[in-house]
């Protein structure tokens, strides 16, 4: 929980204009859209429903449940919006509200600063490297040429951003190899060391994933082949998400080797694709575990209006 004081909350309660319930001008919509993005966090969880379950209360529960580091960051945000709508709409900050404004952001950054100075990388981090300096992640693509188009630019777009954002992204290191070949996957693996990879592409009902060869159509590639290439990198690489459809085949052969595959158990359309990937990364960032992390993927789904939440699967590997 944070050690926000009563003092302190009560500041950040008046500029946030919670005292009947509401918080600033959100909708139940926006505001669980908002601090999903802002911490990877369903605010709508049945533990933040405190008394009446308003908007005020659930944020009350976060402060009182939630971590300095993820308490810091959101309030941080939720300022930027509050000075953000006085722009937009041409209001005056007075005297008052910027005082009232500096007190709680000087909150919002002990809060962050805290757990700085304290835990570079908090326990939540990702489960097992969790005590690694900086989290490398392989991000390959395939689009071949002779496949449908798919919107790879923009899930590599909003991976970029979310790191990027993200409070631990000094943490993260992302590398990217685009239309690639059988050859360049292991060339990769080899050269980058990843701890995650990520898979953006086709992959087809029997469970082959859609690679490329040398003149950018498709090369299949079927299970037990890359479930044996995953099987010389046991010890580096923690996690695998084949974001494409019909990839679970593939992820229930790697997870015999890597700790945590997410495989898409059905066809995924581009958005719902999108979608779990920018959840997936929000809660990463924020240092929360891969189990945790698949969830806020799929939570970024159905906040996205989109019935493909259940097409995700996390499967762990059996331990001996």
């Amino acid at each position: 929980m944070s050690n926000l004081s009563s003092v302190e909350k009560k500041k950040i309660e008046k500029l946030l204009k919670m005292s009947d319930g509401y918080v600033l001008d959100f909708s139940n919509r926006t505001f669980q859209e908002f601090i999903v993005e802002s911490t990877g966090i369903d605010i709508y969880d049945g533990k933040y429903a405190y008394s009446s379950g308003s908007k005020a209360n659930r944020l009350r529960a976060f402060w009182d449940q939630e971590p300095n580091n993820i308490v810091g960051q959101l309030i941080l945000n939720l300022l930027e919006y509050w000075k953000a709508q006085k722009l937009i709409s041409y209001t005056e900050i007075t005297q008052v509200e910027q005082a009232l404004f500096d007190e709680c952001s000087q909150v919002s950054q002990r809060l962050i600063q805290d757990v700085i100075s304290e835990d570079p990388l908090p326990e939540k981090t990702v489960d097992t490297i969790e005590t690694v300096a900086i989290i490398s992640i392989l991000l390959l693509t395939a689009d071949p040429t002779n496949a449908s188009r798919l919107r790879i630019g923009e899930e590599l777009r909003e991976i970029q951003e979310r790191l990027q954002l993200a409070k631990l992204r000094e943490k993260f290191k992302l590398d990217q190899r685009m239309s690639v070949r059988p050859t360049d996957i292991s060339q990769a693996l080899l050269d980058i060391q990843p701890h995650i990879v990520h898979f953006s592409g086709h992959g087809t009902a029997s469970g082959s994933l859609c690679f490329e060869n040398r003149v950018g159509e498709i090369h299949p590639i079927m299970p037990d082949a890359l479930a044996a290439l995953f099987e010389q990198f046991t010890d580096q690489i923690s996690c695998v998400l084949l974001n494409s459809c019909y990839s679970k085949i593939q992820a229930d052969a790697i997870s015999e080797h890597i700790d945590y595959v997410i495989g898409m158990n059905q066809a995924i359309g581009d958005n719902a694709a999108i979608a779990f990937a920018i959840g997936f990364y929000q809660a990463l960032g924020a240092g929360r575990t891969i189990e945790s992390a698949y969830k806020f993927g799929c939570v970024q789904i159905r906040l996205q209006g989109i019935p493909e939440h259940l097409t995700p699967v996390l499967i762990q590997r059996r331990k001996n």
